[in-house]
């Protein structure tokens, strides 16, 4: 969800990626010759990492190793995004937002879903 959710933003807004901007091309350090499609707001990593790890930390909330490794890596994905060119701050900062709305939202559903149809705690 949280993905299509992304291309459809990017379909709407066409906002160009700072690697295809000309007026901030000259002062990226690009690591790639190639740097993804041509519109970028907003980031689908950023967006898709926030989800899965919102999600598994509501379900899993008591394993705290396993929330800062979510939490971790999700942060080292979001400041990828941006170190390598490919979207501005605010496109990955959207990302995020969109990441928590999506996986705290499919966590609570899907723990009303185990309650309700096979009595089953988290």
């Amino acid at each position: 969800m949280s993905d299509q959710t992304s291309n459809w933003f990017k379909d709407y807004f066409l906002r160009l990626r700072p690697c295809h901007e000309e007026s901030v091309k000259s002062l990226l350090r690009l690591v790639k010759s190639s740097c993804g499609g041509k519109y970028g707001f907003f980031s689908a990593h950023a967006s898709n990492t926030f989800a899965l790890s919102i999600f598994l930390i509501n379900l899993f909330s008591k394993e705290i190793k396993l929330i800062y490794f979510l939490i971790l890596y999700s942060l080292f994905v979001a400041y990828s995004r941006i170190y390598l060119g490919v979207h501005f701050p605010l496109d990955v900062l959207f990302g995020i937002g969109v990441g928590f709305f999506y996986g705290f939202s499919i966590s609570v559903i899907s723990k009303k879903l185990f309650f309700r149809f096979n009595n089953f705690r988290i």
